[in-house]
């Protein structure tokens, strides 16, 4: 070669050469492999989303155990959830049989679990401060991964970068996930998108009528990503579900065309799916089974929404506020919170565009319109023609019947729209290309403007509040109390708190907050509104109470305490910020 040293020409004897060894380590090779995987493209995806979630929840990134996003509601539920996964992985003892709601059996399945975030409690401590500061990671950590997922899917689909970034903004950051700040499990939607992307990655499937390489490994990973998915929660879990099973049936089709390899990774794929979400339902089974939890039409229609629920956006949303999109007031009072389904305006816009001017096929085009069509008649319930479609659902799909919001189908309309979009920037960009001479990188530069636009529309001007620490007697109390414990008030925003301060020790307790309730927990709370008397005294101890602790900041504490206690069998202890009853 011309200019090259006879050093850099001359290979080595033959002789002197190291021979190959499949089982040496190469350390160049594998420092290559992490330098690729550190700035691949998913990698990078994922990067942007997280600096756009620190940005947008800067105050949580600066204040991680003292603040909480989406009031003292929901979200003390799920970082009691968060701490409960550690206790269990430090102590051991029976998962599902948590400290709340006692003596029920398997209360922790009375609702959502977070279970697919129990990896991530390895890494928390003990405390409450130490499960706030896990959740706000998760917090942000859930919009990131939105945004990544749905990135690679829509490249993974034939999009161009810029098609796949408005795609990743939508799913991340659109209006309507706004209204869902206190709902970790809603929010939690990356694993939908990945483990598309990966099924798609390993079919070498597109939407521009292309076939890509097949790559088995990536098909068996999407199917655990479905799995890892559902196991987060139900609420979402369940209807993607269903709509692995239309995948499955769709890969049926036509896998066994692949080859032998492309079969055996979709059959062990689907073994394990359904291996996976079979051990998840069983528990949720049992306590349907022995407590009798069950929906009712009438909660359907409660919190079906209008159909000016769908250009309605939250009182989170910044850009909106006060604007044409942000009428809360036309929306019915009871359930509004679920009624809130405004995708954005960008995506609306050119998710509709992208049906009649796209890069994808008119197939794909026809399938994502009837996709988004169907949906929208799902996530509006029992609003048009009387929730047929919905009905058929709640009546004929196992497990629908616990489904009480249709509004939150809002998301795969969502989806729908943003691939449609993302095939309209992608058909665009082509175009101007061909028949203009503007320079690509001004191309580029322009492409970027749907996402940014539908960035502004999902900045949230969300409100933290502090975090309530526990008041000092009462962690004595948890700390050091072995026997069942009733707190009072028993009212829905003190259990919160409650299940908050019980991170500290996890002392057991007949509180409890979830989206089910067993009859001991109905029994203990009616009776504590009379508490101290015979009667409630007689229903604690049925139930092997027999220390009450009430609470003085409590709202009603004070009340409780007025009551007299002449003549009946028990005894107090009064301390600063708590008086034990001890009954006899």
């Amino acid at each position: 070669m011309e200019g090259a040293t006879a050093e850099e020409t001359v290979s080595p004897p033959a002789e002197q050469a190291p021979r190959a060894s499949g089982r040496r380590f190469d350390g160049r090779k594998a420092a290559l492999w992490s330098g690729r995987l550190l700035i691949s493209e998913g990698l990078i995806a994922f990067y942007v989303g997280l600096a756009i979630s620190l940005v947008f929840n800067h105050r949580i990134v600066t204040h991680p155990k003292s603040l909480l996003t989406g009031g003292l509601g929901d979200p003390l539920l799920w970082v009691w959830e968060l701490g409960w996964q550690h206790h269990w992985l430090t102590h051991g003892g029976d998962f599902w049989t948590s400290n709340q709601f006692y003596p029920a059996a398997d209360n922790y399945a009375f609702g959502e679990t977070l279970l697919g975030y129990l990896p991530f409690s390895v890494f928390a401590g003990d405390g409450q401060y130490a499960n706030v500061f896990l959740y706000n990671l998760l917090f942000v950590f859930c919009f990131a991964l939105a945004f990544a997922g749905a990135y690679l899917l829509a490249k993974q689909l034939g999009s161009n970068w810029q098609g796949a970034l408005l795609a990743g903004v939508v799913w991340a950051w659109a209006p309507w996930r706004l209204s869902h700040i206190a709902h970790l499990n809603v929010l939690s939607t990356g694993g939908i998108a990945l483990a598309l992307w990966a099924l798609a990655k390993g079919h070498g499937f597109t939407f521009r009528g292309e076939r890509g390489e097949t790559k088995p490994r990536w098909v068996v990973a999407g199917w655990l990503l479905a799995a890892w998915q559902v196991s987060i929660g139900w609420a979402i879990g369940l209807p993607f579900v269903y709509l692995m099973a239309l995948v499955g049936i769709a890969i049926a089709l036509y896998a066994w065309r692949l080859g032998r390899r492309m079969v055996i990774a979709n059959v062990v794929g689907v073994v394990a799916f359904l291996g996976i979400v079979w051990w998840l339902v069983v528990p949720f089974l049992r306590v349907r089974s022995e407590y009798g939890f069950t929906r009712t039409w009438r909660e359907v229609e409660v919190f079906s929404p209008p159909v000016n629920g769908l250009w309605t956006a939250p009182y989170e949303t910044w850009v909106w506020l006060e604007t044409f999109f942000n009428n809360e007031a036309a929306l019915p009072q009871e359930g509004a919170g679920e009624m809130l389904l405004f995708p954005g305006l960008v995506v609306a816009v050119l998710g509709i565009a992208g049906l009649f001017l796209s890069a994808w096929t008119w197939r794909v085009r026809v399938f994502l319109g009837v996709f988004v069509a169907f949906n929208v008649l799902l996530s509006l319930g029992t609003t048009l023609f009387g929730g047929g479609l919905y009905w058929l659902f709640w009546n004929f799909l196992p497990g629908w019947d616990a489904m009480r919001t249709p509004g939150r189908m809002i998301m795969w309309v969502t989806l729908g729209l943003a691939l449609l979009a993302a095939g309209l920037v992608t058909r665009l960009y082509r175009l101007i290309d061909e028949n203009t001479r503007m320079a690509r990188q001004v191309i580029a530069f322009y492409m970027m403007f749907p996402a940014f636009f539908a960035l502004i529309e999902g900045i949230p001007r969300w409100q933290q509040v502090e975090n309530p620490g526990i008041p000092p007697d009462v962690k004595q109390v948890f700390t050091t109390t072995k026997e069942p414990i009733a707190l009072l008030p028993m009212d829905l925003w003190s259990n919160f708190k409650y299940q908050l301060w019980s991170t500290e020790g996890f002392p057991t307790t007949a509180n409890g907050t979830a989206s089910n309730y067993g009859p001991q927990f109905h029994d203990m709370q009616d009776s504590s509104a009379t508490f101290p008397d015979k009667h409630s005294i007689d229903v604690f101890k049925r139930y092997g109470i027999r220390k009450v602790v009430v609470v003085k900041s409590m709202e009603g504490a004070v009340g409780i305490l007025q009551r007299p206690t002449a003549g009946l069998p028990l005894t107090k202890v009064e301390s600063n910020d708590v008086v034990v009853f001890t009954l006899g």
